[in-house]
């Protein structure tokens, strides 16, 4: 990772292929990408019933300054990652920021570390992906020396680059590459429309599973 760098131009895939991802469940969009790019468990949708997704710009670090340079970076659609080093000890985001954001139009936040005001982030709406929650902040600047905005970041070994796709819902959240976004789109509904298919015509049927363990030398009592 760079540090002390701030990108002002990245690509980002159409909206339009960012919308079709928003409507796809994450646990489909990692089986299309063979099963990587999936996030820690340990970050997870703060704000159910929503979901997360939107071009990533990222932003280095837990400090105050830096992650503001990307939401003044972010366009509408995306959404912002902060790097923050997955501490659990104090909050990086809270309500008034994600009010900030909104009124710009970033569609949600995705946070390697705490947030606080979740109250606030569900009453208006506003996807958010962390770590959990905590009222302690930090006191500001905190590490700015050290941050950077729009470079890859890695967050628990997943690589995540400004303008590839993040999705978050309540099963996890998972990273789409950009070049990959159209083959995910692609293989995610082709999946479903076959087990679809395969499930309709199984339909009150026994599926087999008894004979199958007993051929594999099961014991059937």
């Amino acid at each position: 990772m760079s540090e002390r760098e701030i990108h002002t131009e990245i690509v980002r895939p159409a909206r339009s292929q960012v919308a079709a991802l928003s409507r796809l469940p994450v646990a489909s969009i990692l089986d299309a990408l063979g099963k990587t790019g999936a996030l820690s468990h340990c970050l997870r949708l703060q704000t159910p019933g929503l979901v997360l997704c939107g071009s990533a710009v990222t932003a280095l670090g837990p400090d105050v300054t830096v992650r503001r340079a990307a939401i003044d970076l972010a366009q509408p659609g995306d959404i912002v990652v902060v790097a923050a080093g997955g501490s659990k000890e104090r909050a990086c985001f809270g309500g008034v920021t994600a009010q900030h954001m909104q009124s710009r139009g970033l569609t949600g936040v995705l946070v390697d570390g705490m947030v606080r005001d979740v109250t606030e982030l569900r009453r208006i709406g506003f996807p958010t992906v962390a770590r959990g929650t905590t009222p302690l902040n930090y006191d500001y600047p905190a590490g700015i020396e050290n941050g950077a905005v729009n470079v890859p970041v890695i967050i628990d070994g997943v690589r995540v680059s400004p303008g590839d796709v993040v999705v978050g819902d309540e099963d996890g959240a998972v990273v789409v590459p950009r070049a990959q976004v159209d083959a995910v789109i692609d293989t995610v509904l082709a999946s479903a429309a076959a087990e679809a298919e395969k499930w309709w015509g199984r339909r009150g049927q026994s599926l087999g599973a008894v004979q199958q363990l007993t051929n594999a030398g099961y014991k059937i009592i």
